[in-house]
């Protein structure tokens, strides 16, 4: 059963995708989302190829019951990041510069001492890369760099937001976001079960049959391999029909006893 208001993650990166760096950013983003009632439909990830970054926004941009797309990564001074690129031909939009956002570079080089390491506070040539904007793009502060978080108005209540890969400047952004643009979304409901010791397969017939009866809860099974705990983790935004889910579970299975 369809859901609004549903999220979307693009992630940017060949880093990612050839095993060098861990992606983190797309754990902690979800669980965010989650928790404000923006629960993320789809994850993308792909390389810095201008084409497939394009492909891929507006693949997401396409599908509108994602009311709130994150694109995560390439927002450097490098030649490698190219998202800024990518969102203005996703957007059809010029890229224009943005005296304001180099300005705060600047300051940002005297609070941090790049100036007088550097010898000037003119920006070079990575900076201004950074500066170049769509046209339509709405800032979004970065408190904790240089490269300034991205906000689109999609129209029909949808936004795009666009934010750098390095993660505590990621979170950063994503706070002043979820003040902003993230309100009125109501968390799912969740419960769960941990049985010890306890076979995934013994669970298979109540399972689908009450994915038939509750088609609104989420159910599913996490084995803990490390701890021998099977997790049954249900939900859905309404508080009695998950609970009436993990209740006939222990009602129908008497093999095995919750341990929690």
């Amino acid at each position: 059963m369809g859901r609004v208001p549903q999220s979307s993650i693009i992630v940017v990166g060949n880093e990612i995708l050839r095993g060098f760096t861990v992606d983190t950013n797309s754990n902690w983003l979800a669980g965010r989302l989650f928790h404000v009632g923006y629960p993320v439909r789809l994850m993308t990830t792909i390389g810095d190829v201008d084409a497939d970054i394009v492909g891929a926004i507006r693949d997401h941009m396409a599908h509108p019951e994602l009311t709130r797309i994150f694109v995560c990564g390439g927002l450097g001074p490098t030649p490698d990041d190219r998202t800024y690129v990518a969102l203005a031909r996703a957007l059809n939009q010029r890229l224009v510069y943005r005296r304001d956002v180099g300005a705060q570079m600047q300051n940002l080089m005297f609070i941090l001492n790049l100036a007088a390491r550097r010898g000037t506070a003119e920006l070079n040539a990575g900076n201004r890369k950074m500066a170049m904007l769509p046209e339509s793009a709405n800032l979004i502060r970065n408190g904790a760099g240089m490269a300034p978080g991205l906000a689109f108005d999609l129209d029909q209540g949808r936004y795009l937001f666009a934010l750098p890969g390095v993660p505590h400047e990621l979170r950063s952004i994503y706070e002043d976001i979820e003040i902003r643009y993230l309100t009125g979304g109501q968390a799912d409901v969740v419960r769960e079960l941990h049985y010890r010791l306890a076979p995934e397969s013994m669970f298979h017939d109540v399972m689908q049959a009450l994915e038939q009866e509750y088609p609104d809860v989420s159910l599913g099974s996490y084995p803990q391999t490390e701890t021998r705990q099977l997790i049954l983790r249900a939900s859905g935004p309404n508080a009695e029909r998950v609970d009436a889910v993990i209740t006939a579970i222990r009602d129908r299975v008497k093999q095995y006893d919750p341990v929690a």
